[in-house]
């Protein structure tokens, strides 16, 4: 009973893009979210992390900028916010137990990041409390201050573990515009390396989400969903994929 109430308060955007029968872009492969400063990326983010806790997959949190606390305080109000308008709100303490056990919190607030630091701490996960993700959340908005081989280590690892991954890109609206047929700077010198991207339209009161990237075809391509500005959810529900 629990299971499928957790799987029906799924509104974040990734229940519309399944791949190959995996609910995300798929194990070892890379989903991108673009936009501009303050428009959403790390509430999106957040969001596709609470839809994979509540699908019951293990999250493996990464942030570059923020305490542990003020990550877990995202989902903790991303999940009441879910409960609220569901009127479920009494669930709160056995969901928040539940996918507590699901998910890991890295930050590397005041220290520097390193993908070997990333790996060791993966396999002392692994090791140690038999914790594999399923997904791995990279939090670090600003991508032109991520190395390329950052990213390659990243992509390497989630495939390793059979995780998908999920990073954000700022996008800038007076810098450098995308060439025909290739993703917007900074996020080109990744390019290769994306399989799913999307973007962030700010519009008025409401957030259009258009997919930018789809496996190796650049495109531009509006699916006509709309998200809530300031929780970055599907503003109506839909019928998640099981």
């Amino acid at each position: 009973m629990m299971t499928e109430m957790m799987f029906g308060l799924r509104r974040s955007a990734r229940t519309l893009l399944e791949r190959d029968g995996y609910p995300g872009p798929g194990p070892g492969r890379l989903g991108l979210v673009m936009a501009r400063a303050g428009v959403g990326k790390t509430a999106f983010l957040v969001g596709i992390g609470l839809d994979a806790l509540l699908a019951g997959q293990n999250v493996l949190h990464i942030s570059l900028q923020s305490s542990v606390d003020k990550a877990r305080s995202w989902y903790d109000d991303l999940l009441t916010e879910l409960l609220r308008r569901e009127r479920k709100l009494e669930h709160k303490a056995e969901i928040q137990l539940a996918i507590e056990r699901q998910r890991h919190i890295h930050t590397y607030v005041g220290r520097a990041f390193t993908p070997e630091r990333l790996r060791q701490a993966v396999e002392l996960l692994r090791d140690v409390v038999g914790f594999v993700p399923g997904v791995i959340i990279f939090d670090q908005p600003d991508l032109a201050s991520v190395e390329r081989s950052t990213v390659e280590a990243l992509r390497s690892t989630a495939a390793e573990l059979g995780a998908e991954l999920w990073m954000a890109c700022r996008t800038h609206r007076d810098g450098p515009q995308a060439a025909p047929g290739h993703l917007p700077p900074p996020a080109d010198r990744v390019e290769d390396l994306v399989d799913l991207a999307f973007r962030l339209d700010a519009q008025k009161s409401k957030v259009r989400l258009r997919v930018v990237k789809d496996r190796e075809h650049v495109l531009d391509h509006d699916l006509n969903v709309v998200l809530d500005p300031e929780t970055l959810l599907l503003v109506t529900g839909v019928t998640p994929r099981r």
